[in-house]
């Protein structure tokens, strides 16, 4: 259905409005809008006073989809809080709604922008205009008043969060949704939304390897974007920078530089933690611990990863059934020994994988195991001792620039 949400203040002037190359006459802007505008309903909103010295003039349409809303005047934050409520209650579902800001207080524009972010969040309601009767440009424009379509404003607000859901969860639907709608974007801003799928699929699925090179291309490709979007999506220069700021501190190769790598998945895995995405954190910092490990003892990151987990992961297992009296240091592999008898942060090695791996084994398996560990003591755990811990040997280990 589509709604027409206007309101009336306590004057009356006849005006004429210009839409789209076409003049109409009005004593308020609604009446311009009842000859312009198709609607199912017209939801007329007026304090008491507006109802008795405007309204009339809208009752004379004798129009049944005309509808005065009572709302008070806005005095107090209660009494907008009271607007809200009358104007947001009136909207469906999947309603198609256009709102009309040229009359009443000069609080209402405020309100509107933010009952239309409201709407379209909390009902999948779709904004399709926001006008301006602009009578007071009549004056320089031959006495006819422009009509301002305002709603190209309120897609700030889904690009911002957009740009915000991406940057915190690593989850870019809505991003790239909003860069190419309707599957008819231009090749550039295409390929800018194809980029920016891949790196949040990569993210969500805790891919570092693969988020490490898709990103690599993100700044470029958002770049040329911008240069199409200049006149659509003005704030986009802001946000592409915040995304290229978050999602660049990502990007690496361990066969190039294997330093530089393990201190962009030790951001990964801080941001992952940050941001209240345990499951990735916990299980990227196993395998983080075991390529830093490979590194400290001075092993290629070529190293095929079934070797990896075979010697290293093993080498820290059994340190740690060592502290435990379950092995003995003897039994330890080759690499086992070699961290046992030389490395001084041994201890704090130990300490790191007797609290990991039960964590990320709770998260993977899905608690699905005898004594699983409750949600709380794995928050903590994961806060508390994991954290402190990998930021201690990454100082320990010498890799800067990790956090």
């Amino acid at each position: 259905m589509r709604k027409i949400i206007t309101f009336l203040g306590v004057q009356a002037k006849k005006t004429t409005y210009s839409f789209e190359g076409v003049n109409y006459n009005g004593e308020v802007f609604a009446e311009a809008l009842h000859q312009f505008c198709t609607y199912d309903s017209m939801l007329v909103c007026v304090t008491s006073e507006a109802k008795k010295k405007t309204f009339p003039i809208l009752e004379k349409l004798e129009d049944e989809r005309i509808e005065a809303i009572d709302i008070p005047n806005g005095e107090t934050t209660e009494e907008m809080w009271e607007t809200f409520k009358a104007i947001t209650d009136r909207v469906n579902e999947n309603d198609n709604v256009i709102f009309d800001i040229t009359h009443g207080l000069r609080s209402l524009p405020f309100l509107v922008f933010l009952f239309a972010a409201y709407l379209k969040a909390a009902k999948d309601v779709t904004i399709e205009a926001i006008y301006y009767g602009a009578w007071e440009l009549g004056f320089s424009n031959n006495g006819i008043a422009p009509v301002i379509n305002l709603s190209e404003f309120v897609s700030m607000l889904d690009w911002i969060t957009a740009t915000d859901q991406f940057t915190q969860t690593g989850d870019a639907q809505r991003l790239a949704r909003l860069l190419n709608p309707d599957g008819k974007a231009s090749n550039i801003t295409k390929k800018a939304a194809t980029t920016l799928s891949e790196v949040s699929l990569a993210t969500l699925l805790c891919q570092p390897l693969q988020l490490a090179t898709k990103a690599q291309s993100l700044e470029s490709d958002l770049l040329k974007a911008q240069e199409q979007l200049q006149l659509t999506a003005p704030p986009f220069e802001m946000l592409r920078q915040r995304i290229t700021d978050t999602f660049g501190n990502f990007i690496s190769d361990f066969q190039k530089d294997t330093k530089k790598a393990l201190e962009s998945q030790f951001r990964l895995i801080i941001w992952y933690q940050n941001n209240n995405r345990l499951i990735e954190a916990m299980t990227l910092a196993r395998e983080w611990l075991i390529n830093a490990v490979t590194y400290r003892l001075g092993l290629p990151f070529t190293l095929k990863i079934s070797t990896r987990e075979k010697l290293i992961a093993r080498a820290i297992s059994g340190l740690e059934m060592v502290s435990r009296d379950d092995l003995t240091v003897e039994e330890l592999n080759e690499y086992g020994r070699i961290i046992y008898d030389t490395w001084t942060e041994k201890d704090n090695l130990i300490q790191l994988w007797n609290f990991l791996q039960p964590v990320r084994n709770g998260l993977d398996h899905a608690g699905h195991q005898d004594g699983a560990m409750s949600i709380s003591k794995i928050v903590k755990t994961a806060n508390e001792k994991i954290k402190p811990l990998l930021i201690n040997l990454a100082i320990t280990w010498e890799l800067e620039n990790c956090y």
